[in-house]
């Protein structure tokens, strides 16, 4: 077969999967905000490069190359400068920055100072590469079938959130992790998506898609949605219920320290001035489950009244892992966060889901638990 009936053909089966298929596909933002990235063939050394006229070249790619960025609309693949947006894709799966990705990968750049890369690929491929980087994929079957739904359904939920920057989603925390597809995957992940293949989460009476939030673990209690994100109305789907699962997860109970200089310091330079020196902290609000909402911060010049989520958002998620702060100390010119908790609160605790599998519970049953008033039904 010469090479432009080998594209066609090629062309013609890439469609054909996008235009009758029964699934949802998305557009997923791999790399944001970046002026190269290494590119290679997997599976196959071909690689179809489609450029902005519409016209499809074949690369051969044998081994991995970097592609550069040339300001402001152009791009350097192996040695040729071709004008974007460019669309990648392969019989087999393109790797970039050493994760394999299906689907095709187009490149494009927004501001004329760096290029955006995304994956448009079918969604329940798309959740083989986020299912294992959400949870723990050594977790029981139940548990990877109940990420699979609410990964799906917060997906669909979601499409279009990042509509101003040319995709539906991210793929970090702020949307869902995605790394591609991990080329050791475990059968257990593809099996747990494909054995719930279009199963969402809907409110029990009108049927419209549910907002799944999720977090790791909740220290004992999921929150309303309306008491930690002030902007969004109440959601029967979203309030809190009480959890007592979660008590063998690592961060179940937590803390933290920080030197007060770096404290006072690191407030500064988020638009908080108190001085040098911390006086007192002090708590003012809390959620009927003990997440704080808003904290005094009285300083040697000045005080503040700082959100919970903004203490988390400006010290980091990983260091102050909840707003369910128990206690803080100063002591010896340091400060001290003592928590439980990973997580914003909302919705389905990982951990406890994960242990009332365990216990014999159903993914519909888990479900129905963290999201009350909802129901399974099958979209496609």
């Amino acid at each position: 077969m010469n090479l432009s009936k080998k594209l066609l053909f090629f062309l013609v089966v890439f469609l054909w999967r996008y235009i009758f298929s029964d699934v949802y596909f998305i557009k997923v933002c791999i790399k944001n905000n970046t002026k190269k990235f290494d590119l290679v063939g997997y599976q196959k050394n071909s690689i179809f490069l489609q450029l902005k006229t519409k016209k499809v070249k074949e690369l051969k790619i044998n081994q991995q190359i970097s592609c550069l960025f040339v300001k402001p609309d152009k791009i350097q693949i192996l040695d040729k400068i071709y004008s974007l947006p460019v669309k990648l894709y392969s019989q087999g799966k393109i790797k970039i920055d050493g994760n394999i990705y299906p689907g095709e990968i187009e490149v494009f750049s927004k501001d004329g100072q760096t290029i955006s890369l995304v994956n448009n690929v079918n969604i329940e491929t798309y959740l083989y590469g986020v299912v294992p980087y959400e949870i723990s994929p050594s977790w029981t079957d139940e548990m990877l079938k109940i990420q699979s739904i609410i990964a799906r359904t917060y997906t669909i939920a979601n499409l279009n959130r990042h509509k101003e920057d040319g995709f539906d989603l991210c793929s970090t925390v702020h949307c869902q992790v995605y790394k591609g597809i991990n080329e050791n995957m475990e059968l257990r992940i593809k099996k747990a998506v494909d054995s719930t293949k279009g199963l969402v989460v809907v409110d029990k009476n009108n049927e419209h898609l549910v907002q799944t939030y999720y977090h790791a673990t909740c220290g004992g209690a999921t929150e309303d949605v309306s008491e930690v994100w002030y902007e969004v109305s109440s959601i029967k789907s979203l309030k809190g219920v009480k959890c007592e699962f979660c008590k063998n997860s690592p961060y179940y109970s937590w803390e933290c320290d920080f030197d007060i200089k770096e404290f006072v310091s690191e407030l500064k330079y988020n638009g908080f001035v108190i001085g040098d020196k911390i006086k007192s902290i002090s708590v003012l609000s809390k959620t009927k489950n003990d997440r704080i909402k808003d904290l005094q911060i009285i300083g040697n010049k000045d005080k503040i009244i700082l959100s919970g989520e903004n203490l988390r958002k400006i010290f980091g998620y990983n260091k102050i892992k909840s707003t369910k702060i128990d206690k803080i100390e100063i002591d010896n010119n340091r400060i001290y966060f003592y928590g439980k908790g990973w997580g914003h609160g909302i919705g389905l605790c990982q951990w406890g889901a994960n242990e009332l599998t365990k216990q014999g519970k159903s993914f519909k049953e888990v479900i129905e638990y963290y999201y009350p008033k909802t129901k399974i039904k099958k979209l496609y």
